[in-house]
């Protein structure tokens, strides 16, 4: 992987969530990732993207065709945007759950192949 502004970006943001104490995952490509807690309850990703870092919660539902999968986390501390729940419109009156990390590797780790940060 060839060094570039958004890898770079990727590379000092997952430092910063480390330092706070998560988890941190980072795809092959290095410019996107995310980070959960000790225990993998819940993830939180995060891509470099036009005009900065976009955060997302991540979750499973009964109706993902009407709910989605997700939801962009706006602002706070990264433990107040891991924290968050995603919105009441968003997941309306499914059946829904954070998304684990286990849940979240056994979907992309195929794809994205991230590595946990040391």
């Amino acid at each position: 992987m060839h060094p570039t502004y958004k890898t770079e970006a990727v590379a000092q943001l997952a430092q910063e969530i480390k330092a706070a104490g998560f988890r941190v995952f980072i795809a092959h490509s290095g410019t996107y990732g995310f980070y959960t807690d000790a225990e993998g309850t819940r993830v939180t990703s995060f891509q470099f993207d036009l005009g900065g870092f976009k955060f997302s919660g991540n979750y499973k539902s009964d109706q993902p065709r009407q709910t989605g999968t997700g939801w962009e986390v706006l602002t706070g501390s990264f433990k107040d945007m891991h924290a968050e729940y995603p919105p009441a419109w968003a997941v309306r009156s499914a059946k829904w759950s954070f998304t684990t990390l286990a849940q979240h590797l056994a979907v992309y780790q195929a794809s994205s192949k991230y590595t946990e940060l040391e």
